[in-house]
């Protein structure tokens, strides 16, 4: 054994294996520069936030924006670190479409290679957010199934999400107010004979959704009729099976028989469990990809670009 430690071959060995770990510690370990966002990429972030919501970007909400979109450089660099870009078929396709468009020859490893010898999968964006999921994948690690406990905490957290509203299964008749006369005026003198049993379909105005109504929530009467009507049919409390009203809307006036009402429920736990189960993994993923961000944070220095 000690004739065997005092072999210079095998001194070789070692310190070749030491080096070639060590390298590869330093290289895994040491920072990594990423560029600035320029003045173009911030004004399109603040663009697109104007665009989606209709207002202008608060100072921290701009802070936010440039984060994320830092984080999504970070992730792209790390997957083309790693060579996800090699061995995913997605991108492989798509390096070959691109190859195809740039009309480079070859057969297809030798058009994938010069795809990517000409920096092609650096500008698709395809690439780019295929590459950004796989290291979101990547950062997820499996987790252990969620205990009851857990599940019931998270219930208790969310009651608000498992109210059943109420639904409301109804006739109305309408009475447009781009009619002559007032439409409340108007409903006011039908109700009478409604309630005596006039024939519904020869009274009021057409109206787009039709007369009768099923099973219908007070967002629902929202999205069809406007706030007024959903506020009043939920302020009221419609007596079943007689004509009532008027009932405003957006577009005029209703009288409304209700025939069946199905009041709110709160789901049970064991109804919605495997939606809780869901939620739970969505959650640990969120955080595991989240704490996965923080350690390569640590990993990469912002550097001022030309354009700073």
């Amino acid at each position: 054994m000690k004739a065997l430690i005092r072999q210079p071959a095998l001194h070789f060995i070692l310190i070749g294996l030491f080096l070639f770990f060590y390298q590869g510690y330093r290289e895994e370990n040491a920072l990594r520069e990423m560029e600035a966002l320029d003045s173009d990429t911030v004004q399109r972030l603040q663009d697109d936030f104007i665009r989606q919501t209709g207002r202008l970007p608060t100072p921290e909400h701009m802070e936010l924006l440039i984060r994320q979109e830092l984080d999504s450089r970070m992730l792209y660099a790390e997957a083309l670190r790693r060579n996800f870009h090699r061995d995913d078929q997605v991108v492989l396709q798509r390096l070959l479409r691109d190859a195809d468009f740039l009309g480079l020859e070859g057969n297809d490893e030798e058009k994938i290679r010069a795809a990517i010898e000409l920096g092609v999968h650096e500008s698709d964006e395809v690439i780019r957010r295929r590459m950004i999921q796989r290291m979101e994948k990547h950062a997820q690690t499996s987790t252990d199934a969620p205990t009851d406990n857990e599940l019931k905490k998270l219930y208790e957290e969310e009651q608000a999400r498992w109210l059943v509203p109420a639904r409301y299964t109804f006739q109305q008749v309408f009475f447009s107010a781009d009619r002559d006369g007032f439409p409340e005026q108007r409903a006011e003198r039908h109700l009478t004979e409604l309630r005596g049993e006039a024939d519904v379909t020869e009274a009021g105005d057409p109206f787009l959704h039709g007369r009768q109504f099923a099973a219908r929530s007070l967002q629902d009467m929202t999205y069809m009729f406007g706030a007024a009507f959903s506020d009043a049919m939920d302020a009221a409390g419609p007596p079943l099976g007689e004509w009532f009203g008027p009932v405003p809307s957006a577009y005029g006036a209703h009288l409304v028989r209700v025939e069946d009402v199905q009041p709110a429920r709160q789901r049970s736990f064991d109804e919605v469990k495997p939606k809780l189960v869901a939620i739970w993994r969505e959650q640990e993923q969120r955080i595991q990809l989240q704490n996965y961000l923080a350690e390569l944070r640590k990993r990469y220095v912002v550097v001022e670009g030309r354009d700073s």
